[in-house]
């Protein structure tokens, strides 16, 4: 398959999804990260034209493409698909769990969710054996040292070596944020703390999740913001509202948006139809259809003259002008001209950004450091990117 075939492919399912991305109180503006999991049967898979391999921070080859299809490495390991049954190899390409899994997800903190063949969903450690036996129809991600799990029809939660310590009582189960967890019980929104202990059940029209202490509720038609105790502490004004980040929160009243402190005291006025959470105390917003970022006090970093403006990560941000890309710092300077026809966020000090013949990678001052050499590469990480190899 052509290079150009793919470039251009990828750049229409990269404005794709960019197009796409949510304008609410909570969205934020992020290019859309690869899934960690294949679920599939074996007639799902069609017979692979290229392998996969992986490259060093140098555009090194150094292990091999000999794999149907790969996941980025993390806690030294990558999921690896070989004879449509997925497994995991070290950064020597050493096989250490073989392929057996229907899917699998990356370890984090020691451990990966898995899916045998009969779909069911377990956790593995990073030598292969269970930590907790695949026998649960869902399975959340450990937060705060606890699992949602769901066993038949009910929701649980289990500590990290598969101990129950909130018996499957729950007809959804949400993940612990703040010490507590919502769930839903009776057809009734609820909290509960690690031990499954009630803190109050709610009477309100909707409930979002608690956020640096708060957290947003609706009642008689309008949103505010309650205590761990349920009680409001801000009142029921705005017509939106999303979580607290660094203190602030966006809201909404009528069309337009702004941002509140946790006292309920407006820093930015609803102005902006469009307002998000950009990261590094920096906040992406629209006006007259143009993008551009402020502080938590509204003050402007940049003017609003961009036609697409994305999170920071490593510091730096994905704009496009004059359906181009490039990249800003914090302090809204932009580190490259708009010049590439496609570009992801920083990863390992790299980022991919697509030259005229190809996908290759610049380093966080712009300057190219691996010049397009495969049909396709995905983003570094712990030192090494996938690629695609002939």
């Amino acid at each position: 398959m052509p290079i150009l075939f793919l470039l251009i492919t990828g750049l229409l399912t990269s404005l794709f999804f960019i197009q796409c991305q949510p304008d609410g109180p909570d969205a934020q503006r992020v290019l859309p990260e690869e899934t960690p999991t294949i679920a599939a049967s074996t007639s799902d898979y069609p017979e692979a034209a290229y392998k996969w391999g992986f490259i060093d921070l140098d555009g090194n080859l150094v292990i091999s493409g000999t794999y149907d299809e790969t996941r980025s490495f993390s806690e030294g390991l990558a999921l690896i698909r070989e004879d449509n049954k997925w497994g995991f190899i070290d950064k020597e390409g050493n096989t250490v769990i073989e392929p057996q899994f229907k899917s699998g997800w990356s370890f984090k903190n020691g451990q990966a969710k898995v899916m045998d063949f009969d779909e069911n969903l377990g956790i593995i450690d990073t030598k292969g054996n269970f930590i907790i036996q695949p026998e649960y129809v869902e399975l959340a991600i450990f937060s705060e040292g606890l699992l949602a799990f769901k066993k038949d029809s009910l929701f649980g939660y289990m500590d990290k070596k598969g101990t129950v310590v909130i018996a499957p009582q729950y007809e959804r189960a949400w993940n612990f944020r703040d010490g507590v967890a919502k769930i839903r019980q009776d057809k009734v929104i609820g909290f509960v703390d690690k031990k499954g202990n009630k803190i109050f059940e709610s009477d309100y029209d909707r409930l979002g999740e608690f956020s640096e202490g708060l957290l947003k509720a609706k009642w008689k038609e309008r949103y505010g913001y309650l205590n761990k105790k349920g009680q409001p502490v801000i009142s029921n004004t705005f017509d939106n509202a999303g979580d607290f980040h660094e203190g602030v929160a966006i809201v909404g009243v009528g069309e337009n948006y702004g941002l509140i402190d946790k006292k309920g005291k407006f820093l930015v006025k609803p102005s902006y139809p469009t307002i998000y959470y950009a990261g590094e105390g920096r906040w992406g917003v629209t006006q007259d259809g143009r993008f551009g970022l402020l502080d938590r006090n509204g003050a402007p970093i940049t003017p609003m003259i961009y036609e697409q403006l994305y999170n920071f990560q490593e510091g730096r941000a994905i704009y496009q002008r004059d359906e181009l890309w490039g990249y800003l710092d914090v302090s809204g300077q932009e580190i490259t001209p708009p010049q590439y026809g496609l570009a992801w966020s920083f990863q390992n000090g790299l980022a991919r950004v697509g030259f005229r013949n190809g996908i290759g990678f610049i380093d966080s001052s712009g300057t190219p450091v691996i010049l397009p050499a495969y049909p396709d590469v995905r983003d570094f990480c712990e030192g090494l990117a996938r690629v695609m190899v002939n």
